[in-house]
């Protein structure tokens, strides 16, 4: 009866006495409960999304939420049914902080994530959005690959070290901070078999990427909602929506027969390995439009079959594109120079089988940053690669000034990213 027992205690907080009733009627009572305390709202005020962001959607949602998993405890503790649910001690705890918990996300690897109470002590496997929802009170340990978010958000180098690299963070390490929360990513790193399987009940697993353009405003509005920094995701989302609405509109007024042919060089002088050959992707891969898609290029690669993305650099003079775009894995914030973004220029200009193509002849190549593209400053870089693409129709369009608007709104630090770090080149 403990178990029982212990829900009866949690109703008792729930509705203000005691419920003395018999274990075949609790199934009844709680629900009874649930139903007088938690009404299913008068109002539909969330945003389009579902994500809440101002203290009435928050209390609204919470409502809905504490309704859910009250009636899928009942259900599964007492008609049997086998479904996920919090235990009675979490419920209870959930009282507690009610009406601003529980909250409740679908995060990006499709799984519901509960939070009943606030976060305070979060593993930061991926840190690269805390800086911009200045959440050092909720972060206790990061992964040790940390120098890039470091540069802007200093306070992360003085979290708990957990390492990280290829074997991923020590383990033993997490379990011995006792995490309230891990926060990851969703295929990069390490999976199931090693956090979700392997950490006590009730730590989640949240897995937000902020590497992908198509889901960097909503994965802010999810974490910013779960870590009570919904005020810093608001304006992240205002700045990113909008400079990407902006570009948009104007890329909307291209003619389908105007666009440009871009052929997207990637990372070529660190992973091909030979002369001959250079590495693409095709339009399959999310960075493919980020680079190239999204900013009305066409990318020459597009329908690419090869699972290695090499092409044959006779096979780009044949194309003849337009622009080359490089992504260099090299660079950042934290890049002491454009040494290895020049590099990679240096070695596309100076191709011989290319000097006739016309990228080439009107020096039109340009090198991003994968640092830069991949993460919360890529309105910044798509920026840029729309002015580079169609210098013209972005004649006005300042990337460097928007980048500079980034640094300065999220981050308390004096950082110039004109002369400092790596982001493009020339």
């Amino acid at each position: 009866m403990k178990r029982s027992c212990s829900i009866l205690q949690f109703s008792a907080q729930a509705n203000g006495h005691f419920l003395p009733v018999p274990r075949s009627h609790i199934f009844i009572q709680l629900f009874i409960i649930c139903c007088c305390i938690f009404p299913p709202p008068a109002s539909a005020a969330l945003a389009a999304d579902g994500i809440p962001q101002t203290t009435e959607e928050i209390h609204e949602y919470a409502q809905v939420v504490m309704r859910d998993e009250i009636l899928r405890y009942c259900s599964a503790e007492y008609t049997g049914t086998s479904i996920p649910h919090l235990s009675s001690e979490d419920l209870a705890d959930a009282v507690k902080h009610y009406p601003a918990y529980p909250r409740r996300i679908t995060d990006s690897a499709n799984t519901t994530i509960t939070i009943i109470r606030p976060l305070k002590n979060i593993v930061a496997v991926n840190s690269m959005p805390l800086g911009v929802l200045d959440a050092g009170d909720c972060i206790t340990s990061v992964s040790s690959v940390v120098p890039e978010g470091a540069t802007l958000a200093p306070w992360l180098a003085e979290k708990t070290d957990v390492g990280g690299g290829q074997n991923g963070p020590d383990f033993e390490k997490i379990l011995s901070l006792h995490p309230d929360a891990i926060l990851t990513y969703t295929q990069f790193g390490q999976g199931r078999e090693f956090y979700e399987d392997r950490l006590p009940d009730g730590v989640p697993v949240i897995r937000l990427d902020f590497i992908r353009p198509s889901t960097l405003a909503t994965e802010m509005k999810k974490l910013g909602y779960l870590l009570n920094r919904t005020d810093r995701s608001s304006a992240y989302v205002s700045w990113h929506d909008g400079i990407i609405n902006e570009i948009n509109r104007r890329l909307d007024t291209i003619p389908q027969g105007e666009k440009a042919r871009v052929f997207i060089d990637v990372w070529s002088n660190t992973f091909t390995g030979t002369g001959n050959e250079r590495r693409t992707v095709s339009d399959s891969m999310y960075y493919s439009r980020s680079y190239c898609s999204d900013n009305g290029g066409i990318n020459i690669a597009a329908d690419l079959q090869n699972p290695q993305g090499t092409v044959d650099i006779e096979w780009i003079a044949q194309q003849d594109p337009e622009i080359i775009l490089g992504s260099a894995y090299h660079g950042g914030y934290a890049a002491e120079n454009s040494g290895d973004l020049k590099s990679q220029y240096d070695e596309l200009s100076g191709l011989p089988a290319l000097k006739e193509v016309q990228a080439v002849k009107n020096k039109r190549i340009y090198i991003l940053s994968f640092r830069y593209v991949m993460g919360l400053s890529y309105p910044a870089a798509r920026a840029q690669a729309v002015q580079w693409i169609y210098p013209d129709l972005f004649a006005d369009m300042n990337p460097d000034a928007i980048h500079q608007e980034y640094v300065d709104m999220f981050y308390n630090v004096s950082y110039d990213v004109t002369r400092n770090g790596a982001f493009h080149y020339p």
